[in-house]
């Protein structure tokens, strides 16, 4: 996923065709994207899933560490302690305000990716936080590179069937491809790709047994097929935008 120039400034109607690429594995690409480089980590603690996700391959700050030149998680959970915590030999989480990274800049240097993995959708103004990346001089030029759950995919729409929803409380909106390129022009960020990833339900895998597992690692297996069959309607989108 190269990121070049931004996506065309389309006006959408409603029923227009949209082409996206195949879906991708969402952690293993994030992962490739922060490859040698300075990142600031929005919401690095994950603090819903950190005690499951801690010490295994599914947590994403770890991955984060393993791959980039250094990593500063910013987050204000009152799980992390005041003085913030060491994670890595390249890691650190600190308490920050995200929507004013200009300290963070100045006492931890200018990244090259600002990264919010599964952040945007638990934001209570996205639009509000997107401006003010855009108004951040210290971030100039850097890229930003999120991800979050598409509102149109397939595993709600079966689980639906069952009178079910895979949303939790902490979620306050949940976006689809075009209300998330809506989003980033108002916000006037180049949003220069958005990419579909695989629905993965390692949580439940992991908190399950016998029969129910292999229930579970079949549902994946079913939706990922026709994620890649039909990738609009892929668990969610991995976008990649210019500051």
């Amino acid at each position: 996923m190269t990121a070049t120039s931004p996506l065309p400034n389309l006006h959408y109607t409603a029923l227009e065709r949209v082409r996206v690429p195949r879906p991708v594995d969402r952690l293993a690409t994030l992962a490739a994207l922060v490859r040698g480089k300075g990142v600031f980590d929005l919401g690095a603690l994950d603090e819903t899933a950190i005690d499951a996700k801690r010490g295994d391959d599914n947590w994403l700050h770890a991955r984060l560490c393993r791959e980039a030149a250094w990593v500063v998680g910013i987050d204000n959970s009152q799980r992390l302690p005041p003085e913030g915590m060491d994670t890595a030999p390249r890691g650190r989480i600190i308490h920050a305000d995200i929507f004013d990274l200009a300290p963070v800049v100045e006492l931890h240097g200018r990244p090259d990716l600002v990264v919010a993995g599964e952040l945007i959708e638990h934001l209570p103004d996205t639009e509000g936080f997107l401006r003010s990346l855009r108004a951040n001089a210290a971030l100039r030029g850097a890229d930003f590179v999120f991800s979050t759950p598409n509102a149109c995919c397939w595993h709600n729409g079966i689980v639906g069937l069952a009178g079910r929803e895979s949303m939790h409380q902490d979620h306050l909106q949940i976006y689809s491809y075009k209300t998330l390129r809506t989003l980033f022009a108002r916000a006037d960020i180049a949003l220069v790709s958005l990419t579909p990833y695989h629905a993965r339900f390692q949580e439940m895998i992991s908190g399950s047994r016998g029969v129910a597992k292999l229930g579970v690692r079949g549902f994946q297996g079913l939706v990922n097929a026709l994620e890649f069959a039909c990738p609009m309607l892929s668990g969610g989108w991995i976008g990649v935008a210019r500051l």
